[in-house]
């Protein structure tokens, strides 16, 4: 089959497979519905406990909902990336798009390692805070203690994914460098066009990054006056 052939099917598709997943990645932020998570264990705990533990796993079951279609979308936009470029790379004639494509490639796989090797914390917290029976000796205050652990690191990890410089920074970094070796090395002026691309996509990645832990945050420490970790409930009656 001739690459004139096959040449636009793949770039069709690519294009298509983008718009699509990161539609899905923009619906994922609105539809935060759900069944509320069944909570009768936490019945056992004392009233402030339970209520505490309600209030966070009630909004860590929306969370992780968000959190897992945000985490599948990127790895499929990422795994098509690197598919879609590899076998475009390989019908590639000229030099220079075929640069272009394996730099393509290439960067999908460094999303992909990133998505991989670092998931968002709240994914899951449900089924971490689940596994923590309130009926055990001290099985409140550890479920509670994990609870605003996990609050914490997610927290702290959506405004180091999102609001800190360094993905910013990294994201132009990749996006220009792959630029600088198609433009200049293979003198293929497409690379500029798809290193602009590829910015672009980076930042809706960063910024539809799971937040909503930081908003969380904020109202548990408002609801609840006391600070992450500090005594309260711990020394008290774990059970009615």
């Amino acid at each position: 089959m001739s690459r004139a052939a096959i040449a636009p099917i793949p770039r069709a598709l690519r294009a298509a497979a983008a718009l699509a997943l990161l539609a899905c990645v923009g619906c994922a932020t609105w539809d935060q519905a759900g069944p509320s998570p069944r909570l009768e264990a936490v019945d056992r705990c004392d009233a402030d406990t339970a209520a505490r533990l309600r209030f966070l796993e009630g909004r860590f079951a929306r969370h992780a909902r968000y959190a897992n279609r945000w985490w599948n979308a990127w790895n499929a936009v990422y795994g098509g990336g690197i598919v879609v470029s590899s076998v475009q790379a390989g019908f590639e004639d000229d030099g220079g798009e075929r640069a272009d494509q394996v730099v393509n490639a290439v960067k999908s796989g460094i999303g992909l390692t990133r998505n991989l090797v670092a998931p968002p914390v709240i994914r899951k917290a449900p089924d971490e805070l689940a596994a923590i029976d309130p009926g055990a000796p001290d099985g409140c205050a550890r479920r509670l203690a994990r609870a605003e652990e996990i609050l914490e690191r997610a927290a702290e990890q959506a405004q180091r994914e999102r609001r800190a410089w360094v993905p910013h920074l990294a994201n132009l970094g990749l996006n220009l460098a792959g630029a600088l070796i198609v433009a200049e090395g293979f003198d293929e002026g497409s690379g500029w066009g798809s290193g602009a691309l590829g910015f672009a996509v980076g930042e809706v990645r960063i910024w539809s990054y799971p937040w909503h832990a930081q908003e969380t945050k904020r109202d548990y420490e408002q609801r609840f006056p006391r600070l992450l970790g500090g005594a309260s409930t711990v020394g008290k009656s774990d059970t009615r």
